[in-house]
């Protein structure tokens, strides 16, 4: 049952007083100016003018208006009043208009405030209405830093709307929470049935992703080929900020892994991980340390190697994605080439893996000219397990990029599971 809290909004940002803004969380004293041609992102624009890497693409897909999106952006572009820096647009500092958070937050609050009006009376509109609340906070959250405390409040709205809506999908959204090391992985489990167990994909996204950003993806291309989906967070991020990110990456998964044969509405013969980003690395991983739980793999522009092995790539990486592998690391992202020493061991080739042949089949997709997972990685990672494929995109728009990635993916799946 739904317990409507039109009020949480106002009670959560209600007394907001000076709060570190988002770019200065994980970042000492005063920002240098970015130098260099910015890096080949493919999911994410890296514009000089903007610290948060700007996903325009990926925010349409998942269901967001462009014109939304680029209203928001102008006002918070031609807000007045103090940056943390002034070289970055959506840094304003105080929580008002222009601030990005709340921007974002305004437009989920109207969002959720319209799913309340008519929950009684149209469900399914009180539903797209609440996954849009969720979107919008979700936005406003992002990068989702632990210590951004405007954000992480925004995130408890992002969530609590996501639940909102899966109270009204035909199989209502079940919240998991998996025993691990006196704490708890928390994952929502999205079902197509509850007449049969189903095959099961455990996905993860990058470091700056929440769970809810997979939503489409289960509606549009798992649900529709009777496939359940587990979202899990990375370490540092969502529902598991409280473990920090260490070169057992998939440390977390695993216990999901192991607790998959107690949920009763799932095939625990039949499971797969799928991840974007570090995701990616997380999934690939487990294909080498799990092969007899695990049917198949799926890494989408996955950070396997070149990423953290390759000094002079690592040394290109903007500062909003600085800041959100230290923050997930519980480090300041300042001394860069410290943290690169830190970061080598997240390859998995250094680690022994990359380069042997896993039995569980990988698919290994991403953009030829991508910084984070170049072609060389997305053939090797391939080419690390025993019937693996590589999917190399080159090609645009996003839009085309992200439907021939997710359709490939659902495919593969439905092939191996």
């Amino acid at each position: 049952m739904i317990e409507p809290d039109s009020n949480l909004t106002e009670r959560l940002f209600s007394r907001v007083e000076q709060v570190p803004e988002t770019s200065t969380i994980s970042f000492a004293g005063p920002r240098q100016p970015s130098s260099g041609p910015p890096a080949p992102y493919v999911d994410g624009a890296h514009l000089p003018g903007f610290y948060r890497l700007q996903k325009r693409a990926f925010w349409r897909w998942q269901g967001t208006d462009s014109i939304e999106i680029e209203a928001t952006l102008a006002r918070i572009a031609v807000a007045r009043g103090p940056r943390s820096s002034e070289q970055w647009l959506d840094t304003v500092a105080e929580y008002k208009s222009g601030n990005w958070v709340f921007e974002w937050s305004r437009l989920g609050a109207e969002a959720q405030q319209q799913a309340l009006q008519c929950l009684a009376r149209d469900p399914e509109r009180a539903r797209a209405q609440f996954l849009a609340a969720a979107r919008y906070f979700a936005l406003a959250s992002y990068p989702h830093l632990r210590g951004d405390v405007l954000g992480l409040q925004a995130q408890v709205l992002a969530n609590q709307a996501y639940r909102q809506a899966g109270q009204l999908l035909a199989v209502p959204l079940k919240e998991l929470r998996i025993p691990y090391n006196g704490k708890e992985v928390q994952g929502y489990l999205h079902l197509p049935t509850l007449e049969r167990s189903s095959p099961l994909v455990i996905v993860s996204g990058s470091l700056d992703s929440l769970q809810l950003d997979f939503w489409r993806f289960y509606e549009q291309y798992l649900a529709p080929a009777g496939i359940a989906m587990l979202t899990v967070d990375m370490p540092g991020v969502g529902y598991s900020s409280h473990w920090p990110l260490v070169q057992d990456s998939s440390r977390l998964h695993q216990a999901v892994l192991e607790y998959v044969p107690q949920i009763p509405w799932v095939d625990e013969r039949r499971v797969a991980l799928l991840g974007v980003r570090m995701g990616g690395n997380v999934a690939a991983r487990l294909a080498f340390l799990e092969p007899f739980r695990l049917r198949t793999v799926v890494s989408i522009a996955g950070a396997a190697n070149l990423f953290f092995s390759d000094r002079e790539r690592f040394m290109q990486t903007p500062p909003m994605l600085r800041d959100t592998i230290a923050n997930r690391m519980g480090l300041n992202s300042n001394d860069w080439e410290q943290l690169y020493y830190h970061c080598r061991g997240f390859s998995l080739k250094a680690q022994g893996l990359m380069g042997h042949r896993s039995t569980v089949p990988i698919l290994s997709i991403g953009h030829k000219r991508d910084f984070i997972c170049p072609e060389a990685d997305i053939q090797a990672l391939a080419a690390s397990s025993r019937g693996g494929q590589a999917l190399v995109l080159d090609k645009l728009p996003l839009f085309e990029l992200y439907a021939s990635a997710l359709g490939r993916a659902r495919d593969w799946l439905v092939d191996h599971l």
